[in-house]
């Protein structure tokens, strides 16, 4: 079938969101209320919960490569926010676009890499996109990356405002790596948002989705990726949602004795700044219920990865810790049993298949996920035996009790450069840790370490091995057609002739 021509409209659309860095037990299911997320509850009212959903890698462009190709990076090459896919590599997106859908990327994908000099507006950027499969772009760098000078459909949106220096300014207040030397706050330390509401990126992008979905073309399906900066840090909720937490008492990190004076109170911010997303969610949802679309969209809200959040003394993310590792995931729409809550162990790397499986388009043949069609529809109450995730050399895996962490990325010592951004694939890991999450959810006893019972370690690791076996498939090289001999010659003008 042709990319041009649409498909039977009877297929279904597909809205895709993904935060970014939102940990999985910051929603309110998961937190007793204590984070409000009103929207996303009712969103799982109507479908489907994942309890235990894990990112393949604690990082945006490896998860997200990962996400997008549906290859781990051992595979796809791409380790580190300074790894990027090349271009053409098969991904589900083509797949979409090749059975007919229309593919719009609204928000943050983070599929090239972001440097001073980034112009995600640009012919270049849009060729690269299209080569993964997007038809139509509408990018922004995603939280005061901007900042730095990458050119972004938000930087010209404030731009037209004439708002930029206003909004550049604000977020001069938080200390960012790529704007070194200059003295700032940490960028989780939470600073209310103090300019007109529509200004912030969050607002933004949810008014861009809503702009497109009120002029789409309803006799095609769409996939439509609306991908939200927050709550990554810097943390900048909007004083009225921050409001909605004046009378919450935060809880403390986990394992972490100590914390740095403002760690509770950012901690709320960051609670916060999701309430905030989960409202613009539901603006999103709204607009599509009233264009009659809701019944025929399977709706997806996903995060690339967690955020430690004081956990064990760290922030950020990098960890194979449950607060980086660990993420939430809610399905509603054709296919998907309303008010299913499941604990079985899924995979970031698993939603491009299924999504190709919930909407009858062939998944491409390089695809390593699993598909959760059956898992979605009630027919099984189980996906996969282990859940795998890598970090560089790292590597992580867990089988629902017991987590191995063959090296861990925070903890590591090693003179190897910026830890997160260049951390290279070719040394040994660091020493491994064992935690029994069933006794330990907390993960504060390490059952690796001299004079503990490390039973477990040697099934993991064979188990571990297994996977990574299992997973290597290596980038197939450019056919060069048919092989056809040299013609042989005493004349050289004849040599290479075909026979």
């Amino acid at each position: 079938m042709s990319p041009k021509q649409p498909v039977p409209i009877h297929r279904p659309n597909v809205l895709f969101i993904i935060a970014d860095q939102h940990r999985w037990d910051f929603v309110g299911h998961e937190s007793d209320g204590r984070t409000h997320t009103p929207c996303l509850e009712t969103l799982r009212r109507r479908g489907a919960t994942f309890r235990c959903a894990y990112t393949t890698a604690p990082l945006c462009c490896p998860a997200r490569a990962a996400l997008a190709s549906g290859r781990y990076g051992m595979n796809s090459g791409c380790f580190t926010n300074l790894h990027q896919l090349p271009a053409g590599t098969p991904s589900f997106i083509q797949q979409f676009r090749q059975a007919g859908y229309h593919t719009c990327a609204i928000g943050k994908t983070h599929m090239e890499i972001h440097a001073y000099d980034s112009d995600l507006t640009g012919p270049a950027h849009r060729a690269y996109m299209d080569s993964l499969g997007w038809s139509e772009i509408h990018e922004t760098a995603g939280g005061n990356m901007f900042t730095t000078g990458i050119r972004c459909s938000y930087s010209d949106f404030l731009r037209r405002r004439g708002a930029l220096d206003d909004v550049v300014g604000f977020y001069r207040q938080w200390h960012y790596f790529m704007d070194a030397g200059r003295p700032a706050d940490h960028p989780f330390v939470t600073h209310p948002w103090t300019l007109p509401d529509d200004l912030q990126e969050t607002h933004f992008l949810a008014d861009r989705a809503i702009q497109w979905l009120r002029i789409c073309d309803p006799r095609q399906p769409f996939l439509l990726h609306l991908g939200f900066p927050g709550p990554h840090s810097p943390t900048e909720p909007h004083p009225h949602f921050l409001s909605l937490y004046n009378e919450t008492q935060e809880t403390w990190p986990k394992d972490a004795p100590d914390i740095r004076p403002w760690t509770l109170a950012a901690r709320t911010g960051y609670r916060a700044f999701i309430t905030q997303i989960d409202h613009h969610v539901g603006r999103v949802l709204h607009c599509l219920k009233e264009r009659g679309m809701q019944d025929n969209t399977i709706i997806v809200y996903v995060a690339d990865h967690g955020e430690l959040a004081g956990d064990h003394g760290l922030y950020d993310k990098t960890s194979f810790f449950e607060g980086s590792v660990r993420i939430p995931l809610i399905m509603a729409g054709p296919g998907i049993a309303a008010g299913r809550d499941s604990r079985a162990l899924v995979e970031l790397i698993d939603l491009g298949k299924t999504l190709c499986d919930l909407c009858q388009v062939e998944p491409h043949r390089l695809d390593q996920g699993h598909s959760l069609a059956a898992l979605l529809a009630g027919r099984t109450a189980t996906a996969r035996s282990t859940i795998y995730a890598e970090m560089g050399c790292d590597r992580m895996i867990f089988d629902g009790r017991y987590k191995l962490l063959w090296g861990e990325p925070t903890d590591d010592r090693r003179s190897l450069g910026r830890l997160h951004l260049d951390r290279p694939v070719n040394v040994p890991p660091a020493p491994a840790r064992l935690y029994d999450l069933q006794e330990d959810p907390e993960e504060c006893r390490n059952l690796a370490t001299p004079g503990q019972q490390a039973d477990q370690v040697q099934p993991l690791l064979a188990k571990l091995l297994a996977r990574i076996n299992e997973n290597i498939q290596t980038q197939p090289s450019l056919s060069r057609g048919t092989y056809r001999p040299l013609q042989v010659t005493d004349t050289p003008s004849a040599q290479g002739a075909p026979k």
